[in-house]
């Protein structure tokens, strides 16, 4: 599943890419079931709008249409790729944008978890969490919420109503870094130890952006950026999907929280 590094990517190459600013014209919809209007609707409202700017809250994707929001959650294997629209439709291509420039935006998502949602505002991400890369993410507010959870810590960190914008892999990442078990209880750890977690999370954050999100693999399934191209931070990951620990070389270890696996190092993460 795309996380917070992976749906950054694609809302930056997007602010670049030749349909920022372009003009809609015309909307094709392949599987009504990813939409949340009717489907004439849906394209009605899109349908001659510009893409006057592309955002992002946690792991949301969002276009900004002037005056209507296309909500995107990509779930497990949505994809957005650019490209001309005189290319021929693919297999789980099931929502096209064209733009008056001749380029096109397709929605692709072999398992069709993924959502489109037209909003007038974008009150429904209220109930999410600060975005990890918003003034809204401070240290206080966060110590704050951690010391009133009972969860185990990867439970939490996972929690989108916490913060918004991890997933299973970077939170691995982050626990490591941070030198904590996953199973360790939310509300046991230190004010020294939150500062630790605090900033482990912004530097795996910012680490993974810069290698343009991670790809576990080179199956379509991956992610892929905008120009159909995989990321590159699957080659710095510290523990997730790995065989030894980069510090003390022991054995990965590999745990069920909440049906989640997690990858730690039993001596470096003690719980």
């Amino acid at each position: 599943m795309p996380e917070i590094a992976e749906v950054e990517t694609i809302k930056n190459d997007l602010i670049s890419s030749a349909v920022f600013g372009q003009k809609i014209v015309d909307v094709k919809v392949y599987a009504s079931t990813l939409i949340n209007e009717e489907k004439t609707n849906f394209i009605k409202q899109i349908k001659n709008r510009y893409l006057v700017d592309v955002l992002r809250k946690g792991k949301n994707l969002i276009f900004d249409l002037d005056s209507v929001y296309l909500l995107i959650h990509l779930k497990m294997t949505g994809h957005i790729f650019l490209k001309n629209q005189k290319d021929k439709l693919e297999k789980h291509e099931h929502i096209v944008i064209n733009f008056e420039n001749g380029k096109k935006l397709v929605y692709y998502d072999p398992r069709r978890f993924g959502k489109l949602l037209l909003q007038k505002d974008l009150s429904i991400l209220d109930k999410l969490g600060p975005d990890i890369l918003s003034k809204d993410f401070v240290f206080d507010h966060f110590y704050e919420t951690l010391k009133i959870k009972r969860k185990k810590i990867k439970t939490l960190l996972l929690d989108q109503h916490f913060i918004a914008g991890l997933g299973n892999i970077y939170v691995d990442e982050v626990l490591f870094l941070s030198k904590l078990h996953p199973g360790k209880i939310a509300d046991t750890v230190s004010k020294k130890d939150a500062k630790n977690l605090f900033s482990s999370i912004k530097e795996i954050t910012l680490r993974a952006i810069k290698n343009r999100g991670t790809s576990l693999g080179k199956s379509k399934s991956n992610f892929a950026s905008i120009f159909e191209d995989f990321g590159n931070h699957q080659n710095h990951l510290l523990v997730h999907t790995k065989k030894r620990c980069p510090k003390c070389f022991l054995k990965i270890e590999k745990l069920k929280i909440n049906q989640r696996t997690s990858h730690f190092c039993k001596n470096c993460q003690k719980l």
